[in-house]
């Protein structure tokens, strides 16, 4: 399993709307609550049921989070996948292992322009998970 860290993130929630933020406590995938502050210092707990996704940041103050991944490369290994939320957004990258036991998964970009280091998906919120290739 992946491992454990704090930092800025963007909480993606099923409902569409989105909260950039840091977390305060590490990140377990396998919890059912996400603990993190806003930038205006309100620590806020988040149901993980409620997310469809959890990016983890490279650069917290840039704004414009490149989160749909354009050509294979990078330094990952794993399969190429491809995510179709319930929402109909879609994104790809690579993807090391996944069980439908798991509560989610992570996802590693493959374009070197992407503001995130690794997204965790939240399976209850995909509609569809294609291994391309």
């Amino acid at each position: 399993m992946e491992e454990s860290e704090r930092g800025p993130v963007v909480l993606r929630y099923q409902d569409g709307h989105a909260l950039r933020c840091t977390l305060t406590s590490e990140f377990d995938p396998g919890a059912q609550v996400v603990e993190a502050e806003t930038g205006d210092g309100d620590r806020v707990k988040v149901d993980v049921e409620a997310l469809k996704a959890v990016f983890f940041l490279k650069n917290p103050q840039r704004r414009d989070a490149d989160m749909v991944i354009g050509r294979p490369g990078g330094k990952r290994g794993g399969a190429l996948a491809r995510v179709e939320f319930l929402d109909g957004e879609v994104i790809q990258g690579r993807m090391e292992s996944y069980s439908v036991a798991d509560s989610g998964f992570f996802l590693y970009p493959t374009s070197l322009e992407s503001n995130n280091e690794r997204i965790f998906v939240v399976a209850r919120a995909l509609r569809t998970l294609s291994i391309e290739g």
